[in-house]
């Protein structure tokens, strides 16, 4: 049984989703404690998985151990329906005998090669000389999912109970805070610690025995000497010393509704609880509010009824500018540009957007040119799988229509946001139709960053948008 600690706005659902598939919470906050009648022996077990908040609130992070990620990957797929499930190609706190492919003038800053694929950047602990072409490195925690993972010269070795450090300190985890265990875990790190090394205690030594801490020390400084060995024997880039699999994981629309329906197993939930989260920081602090009143007993549509009225506030309206935020299943956010919101029903979800056009260039797919003053309509409604862009002169003449396949489509105060599922039907301004990119979606699947469920999905809706979307556009631009 995999273990798993939970942290942030999707930690109520997430543990109750990871219980129901079997894994164990460890290390819990108090609102989860409270919530699921955790007892005090799971707060300082150790863990083979961490999740956490994305800063931007659109999904998690996991921190996993090789045998755990896929398991967890795998869960969160069944589940979830337009789940996106990104794995980092670097190791999180990987040691790697890297190359050194350009170094600054100054030493200060170098660029190494760590695998076939990837180059970190590396602010040495000390300037580099010239002539240095291999160093041992160390992939940091941070800039997370970045094509250039942050590395370090300072080998830490991590285990269940304690990290070595190379600085002659004793740290203690933060989540330890009984202050009689922290005085003896400072205490007794200081009497074992090896020369030249500090440590780490982490969570889960609270409860541990002085044998098992003393074991954990000399395994760690065991698996330092034979990474010294294997510095000296292998060729470089290569990975070393294995860390942990990070994945990026993306909560679009649906799931977002599903997580809501796995929450109010738990607690009182109002609908969008997860949405509304990650909308803004005001009404993420107006759903607490709502759900602290629910708890309290107050008629659930009066409460939903003043929430609705704080939403509606929220929202943008005529008139009012916003971007289109495209999300890749790489993970890549593309901005396609500012647009005008020339109509939106809030009742019904329906939106129009207009993009006035400043660049020269070919429409993609389209097969046609892009020239200053040209404009591009976009209809969109909320929770819908496609977004449809038809594209037309200045004069008003139709150039085309481009129906982009994507997770259901949500609204922000400053942006509409989505993840393109890569498969686009594209509308000549002669009426032929084609299908672009199903390859991209095939290899999607493959890598598993999407779900069979979500693949076949994504068939329907195109066969549904060639069925049902392309007539009314063909008719409506191409009449005579």
């Amino acid at each position: 049984m995999f273990k798993a600690r939970v942290r942030g706005i999707y930690s109520t659902a997430l543990t109750k989703l990871l219980i129901d598939e079997g894994f164990e919470i460890v290390q819990p906050s108090a609102v989860i404690e409270e919530r699921f009648n955790f007892g005090k022996r799971e707060v300082f077990k150790p863990l083979d998985i961490d999740i956490f908040d994305r800063d931007d609130r659109q999904g998690v992070y996991a921190l996993c151990t090789r045998e755990a990620w896929r398991h967890l990957a795998s869960s969160l797929q069944k589940r979830l329906l337009d789940v996106i499930v990104r794995k980092w190609r670097p190791q999180v706190g990987g040691v790697y005998k890297g190359l050194v492919k350009h170094l600054d003038r100054s030493g200060e800053v170098a660029f190494v090669q760590i695998d076939e694929e990837i180059i970190g950047i590396l602010y040495p602990s000390k300037p580099l000389r010239n002539d240095v072409k291999e160093i041992l490195v160390q992939v940091e925690r941070t800039n997370f999912g970045s094509k250039c993972p942050v590395l370090s010269d300072k080998i830490k070795i991590s285990g269940k109970y304690a990290i070595l450090i190379p600085e002659e300190r004793v740290k203690i985890s933060r989540r330890i805070k009984d202050s009689r265990v922290r005085d003896y875990l400072r205490n007794f790190g200081l009497r074992i610690k090896p020369d030249g090394w500090g440590i780490i205690w982490r969570t889960a030594a609270a409860t541990a025995s002085e044998d098992e801490l003393k074991q954990e020390i000399n395994l760690l400084l065991e698996k330092w000497r034979k990474l010294v060995e294997m510095e000296k024997e292998a060729s470089a880039p290569a990975l070393l010393l294995e860390g942990l699999v990070l994945l990026n994981v993306e909560f679009p629309h649906e799931s977002k509704r599903i997580l809501d329906e796995i929450r109010s197993h738990v607690t009182p939930t109002i609908p969008g609880h997860h949405y509304y989260k990650a909308f803004s920081a005001n009404l993420s602090s107006s759903v607490d509010m709502a759900e602290n009143l629910l708890r309290r007993g107050y008629s659930k549509d009066d409460v939903l009824n003043s929430f609705e009225q704080i939403v509606q506030m929220n929202l943008p309206c005529d008139g009012d500018v916003i971007c289109i935020r495209h999300v890749k299943l790489s993970g890549k956010e593309v901005n396609l540009g500012r647009a005008v919101i020339e109509f939106f029903d809030q009742s019904s979800g329906s939106i129009k957007l207009r993009r006035n056009i400043y660049g020269q260039g070919v429409y993609d797919g389209l097969e046609v040119e892009k020239h200053p003053g040209d404009y591009a309509i976009s209809f969109a409604h909320i929770g819908s799988w496609y977004l449809k862009t038809e594209y037309f002169s200045k004069e008003g003449e139709f150039k085309g229509a481009y129906i982009n396949i994507n997770t259901p489509i949500e609204l922000y105060p400053r942006q509409i946001r989505y993840v393109d599922l890569e498969i686009d039907v594209c509308v000549l301004n002669n009426g032929d139709v084609f299908v672009l990119d199903e390859d991209k979606l095939n290899r999607a699947l493959d890598q598993g960053i999407i779900s069979h469920k979500l693949f076949e999905r994504v068939k329907l809706e195109v066969e549904r948008v060639l069925n049902e979307v392309v007539p009314k556009v063909l008719e409506e631009n191409l009449h005579e």
